[in-house]
């Protein structure tokens, strides 16, 4: 796997988490001498709306937005988001599809079957990963709020990313208890 020139699109809904996990990880990618380049798309974030970050990293960046079909990894952190951003997936279905089981379907709009979920998936990667990050963070840590760090502890194994480094980063975004159960949850999705 080449890290010359990495692309990853995070989606979730607002509240989540998804700009603090893509500062987490852009830091990270810094340590070790890559260009970063980060940007989001967000309209009603603060009320549920959903969010799509970009971060790009390599040795040579020079967009922050990737161009349709040219995506390494996307992070869908709610179910739905996903189908959002599967336009980004290489047509040779490489791109890694990371997707936390968590669902919260939206007032009016129809939840997709699991059928057609599915469906979408299978026809636009052949490597698909869906983790129950909701659920490792209540029972492991007691908060849901700590599912992006699960999720961010399983990516770590596609990433040019150190155990130490990601630890370090998430000390310097979290403090006291917050950071107690942050790291808990990361060690979690480190052992999946």
């Amino acid at each position: 796997m080449s890290f010359d020139n990495y692309t990853i699109v995070i989606s979730g809904l607002g509240g989540q988490g998804l700009i603090r996990l893509i500062q987490i990880l852009g830091n990270a990618l810094m340590y070790y001498g890559y260009e970063v380049i980060t940007s989001e798309t967000h309209g009603l974030s603060q009320r549920g709306g959903k969010v799509t970050c970009f971060l790009r990293f390599g040795n040579k960046v020079n967009a922050p937005m990737p161009m349709v079909g040219t995506v390494d990894m996307i992070i869908a952190l709610e179910e739905s988001t996903i189908m959002d951003v599967l336009k980004y997936t290489k047509p040779d279905k490489s791109t890694l599809l990371i997707i936390s089981t968590y669902e919260k379907p939206i007032l009016g709009i129809e939840y997709p079957s699991v059928r057609d979920f599915l469906k979408n998936l299978y026809e636009s990667s052949e490597k698909i990963y869906l983790i129950p990050a909701i659920e490792i963070a209540k029972q492991q840590t007691g908060n849901p709020k700590t599912m992006n760090s699960v999720i961010l502890g399983y990516i770590t194994q596609f990433l040019p990313l150190s155990k130490k480094v990601l630890e370090e980063n998430i000390r310097l975004n979290f403090s006291r208890l917050s950071l107690k159960l942050n790291l808990k949850a990361f060690h979690e999705g480190l052992n999946l």
